[in-house]
């Protein structure tokens, strides 16, 4: 438009000048005057369309917002297919978690079934045995009351949960619990263990 407007301006001020001296001679002015004119209006349109007019910028603005709208719509719906996949992920992971949870628990009561019962605290991650065979609990109650005649039989019984609990946290994940109960009660902790180092160790009082 620019180029528009300076061609229009050279025409037009051209055409004025052939004009006026037309009319001084008086010939051939109002063909002159329509070109005169013509240069005028297309000049005035050029001029109007040029882009640094304020009224000009309106639609450069409605396209720039439309854009960073669109923009931050296609964000959004990446935002929300993003959420949507951590969730399947996160259902996935705890669906194969329960699993093995299920089948480690599984082999416990298979393979303790002859001592006594294990259960699964999911929510603590800890696994609590409660000691019912006659045999092993009278040898449990004799280590805890006489732990310093019974020093092999401790070590014997401490070293097989440290390799249980070292086995489900390789099987299984870290941070898992093998709790055994005091017999004859409900809650009072005789051996805790957690990846494979002992925490609580009531055998030895």
């Amino acid at each position: 438009m620019l180029f528009l407007a300076i061609i229009g301006i050279i025409v037009f001020l051209l055409a004025l000048f052939s004009l006026i001296s037309a009319r001084q001679s008086g010939n051939g002015w109002k063909f002159l005057a329509t070109i005169t004119v013509l240069s005028a209006l297309v000049t005035a349109y050029a001029t109007i369309k040029l882009p640094f007019w304020p009224y000009n910028h309106p639609k450069t603005e409605k396209t720039a917002t439309s854009q960073k709208s669109s923009s931050t719509a296609t964000s959004a719906k990446l935002s929300s297919s993003e959420a949507v996949f951590n969730e399947a992920s996160q259902k996935k992971a705890a669906a194969t978690t329960k699993l093995k949870e299920d089948s480690i628990l599984k082999q416990l009561k298979a393979n303790y079934k002859s001592i006594g019962t294990f259960t699964l605290d999911r929510e603590t991650k800890t696994f609590t045995l409660m000691p019912t065979n006659k045999k092993y609990v009278k040898s449990l109650k004799i280590i805890k009351k006489y732990p310093a005649k019974n020093q092999k039989a401790l070590t014997t019984v401490t070293t097989n949960y440290e390799s249980l609990s070292n086995s489900i946290k390789k099987n299984l994940a870290k941070g898992y619990t093998i709790r055994v109960l005091q017999p004859g009660t409900k809650n009072t902790t005789l051996l805790s263990l957690k990846d494979g180092k002992v925490l609580v160790n009531n055998l030895k009082k």
